[in-house]
Parts: C-alpha cells; sequence; structure tokens
C-alpha cells in the first residue's frame, strides 16, 4: 500500500497524464470489455503511485480489466472516481465492491448525459453552426466543426478527472448543477432555428405559381417573404418534434427528403 495513507497520492501532473491517456481509451476497444483496456491504460500513472506494493497494484490492474463502456468525453469522471475510490481502498477503509458497483453506475450515468449532449443536441448544433460561419467557402466548415465542437469535450475530458478525483462519489451532484436535459433542449432548438435561418440565405425556392401577377420589383421580395414563412413553418414543426421527444436527427433526414421532394417538383432551385 502507498506509504503516505493520509495524504493524498497524486498531483495534477498525474491526473493530467490520466486525462491525455483518455484519448486512447477506444484505442483497444474490443467485443468483450469494450473500453476496458483502454480505461485501465489511462488510469495506470494513477494506481502506479497509489500503490507501492507490486501484488496489491496486480490486484488493482485485474479489478479494472473488466467490461467498461461509456461516453469517451466523461470516461475521465469516472477515472477520477475511481482513482479517488483506489486511495481510500489502499487504506482499507472501503471493500473492493464499492468501486465495482461505483464504477458500473458511474459509467451509465455518464454514458447517458455524454451521449444526449454531444451525439444528440451539440453535434447537429455545431454543423449548422459551422457552415453558416464558412459563409459560403465550405473548405472552411470542416475546420469550424473541429473547433467549435473540440471547445466542450476538452473542457469536461480534462476538468472532469478533476472533478471525480476531488469530489468522489458526490460528482454527480455536481454534474447535476450543469442541467444537462434544459442544455440539451435548448441545443435541438438552437439548431432548428440556424436551419430555418439557413433557408432564405441559402436556399433558392422557385415560386413563379405564387408571384406571377406581382410586379417584377417586388417579384424577389416575395420570394424572401416566401422562403420566411417556410422558415418559420419549419421551427413550428421542428418545435413540436423535440417536445414530442423526436430525434433532432430524424428530422432533419426527414427535411433531407423533403427538399428532394420539392426539388424533384421544381420548387427548390
Amino acid at each position: 500500500m502507498n506509504s503516505s495513507p493520509n495524504k493524498r497520492a497524486l498531483t495534477k501532473a498525474t491526473l493530467i497524464k490520466v486525462a491525455f491517456r483518455s484519448f486512447f481509451l477506444q484505442a483497444s476497444w474490443n467485443y468483450r470489455g469494450m473500453m476496458s483496456m483502454g480505461f485501465l491504460y489511462a488510469i495506470s500513472p494513477g494506481l502506479d503511485k497509489i500503490y507501492d506494493d507490486i501484488n496489491a497494484r496486480g490486484n488493482a490492474y485485474m479489478r479494472h480489466f473488466e467490461y467498461f463502456n461509456t461516453n469517451p468525453y466523461f470516461a475521465s469522471v469516472v477515472m477520477g472516481v475511481v482513482l479517488a475510490l483506489e486511495e481510500r481502498l489502499s487504506r482499507g477503509e472501503i471493500s473492493d465492491e464499492v468501486i465495482h458497483d461505483t464504477k458500473e453506475g458511474l459509467m451509465t450515468a455518464c454514458a447517458a448525459i455524454g451521449d444526449g449532449l454531444f451525439w444528440d443536441s451539440w453535434r447537429p448544433f455545431v454543423a449548422v453552426a459551422s457552415l453558416i460561419l464558412a459563409s459560403g467557402n465550405y473548405m472552411l466548415t470542416p475546420l469550424f466543426f473541429l473547433i467549435l465542437y473540440n471547445i466542450p469535450h476538452l473542457y469536461f475530458r480534462f476538468a472532469g478527472i478533476f472533478w471525480g478525483y476531488v469530489e468522489g462519489t458526490h460528482v454527480i451532484r455536481s454534474l447535476k448543477k450543469f442541467q444537462f436535459p434544459q442544455i440539451r433542449q435548448n441545443l435541438r432548438y438552437g439548431t432548428l432555428v440556424l436551419l430555418a435561418y439557413m433557408i432564405p440565405n441559402h436556399v433558392n425556392l422557385h415560386t413563379p405559381f405564387l408571384l406571377t401577377n406581382l410586379p417584377m420589383e417586388f417579384f424577389y421580395f416575395g420570394e424572401k417573404v416566401v422562403q420566411g414563412i417556410g422558415a418559420t413553418l419549419l421551427v413550428a414543426l421542428g418545435i413540436i418534434g423535440c417536445r414530442a421527444r423526436v430525434d433532432v436527427l430524424l428530422i432533419s433526414f426527414l427535411l433531407m427528403i423533403l427538399a428532394l421532394v420539392l426539388y424533384h417538383w421544381g420548387i427548390l432551385i
């Protein structure tokens, strides 16, 4: 066991090293343990600091060579909590069953939070925002996407290891303060608003069947009005879909199908 049981065994440098190693969490992904090998690789510098005895260290390694699967960006939260619990185990304060049960519960909670936040909400929002920021120069879209998308990703990956290590099993209470469900909902609405903005600015709506009787000086103005109405309807339908818990990606897919149909009819050009 660690020779200094009353002191924190891990320094800030060690925790940062663990956070950097978490980038390789899925490098050895497999069907048996999912992310287990990557998880063990990431936290091994911490385990080496906690356990001086080689047998105790080996037991710790085997303890984490088991099934593990969660959102990769929030995995560092679980790593921090696990390392804090390993310190307590090295002092004889808890049993290894506490580590197993806590790890299992946290990985499920972090998977739900991270997948819902990043895959279902943040990613579509950033994709649309990047298209708008590119302003027609679509070669810049991937650059904007990578920059915007990775700001919260890197924040949670590096801050999470410290939250978990310092707060231990109480870290879930801190995560609740972020109000992730509300953030997800706001991002979904924001995605629809950005899509609505793109319609009159990036899509040509051909509407001669509606505007043939207008003087030419009002023709283009009339087209913009029709496009604005279409954008408003899009936002309204999207909000209804979100409130009905329809996935944003499914809504986007259905809109793509609608766009193809309208293009075939000559309405979208």
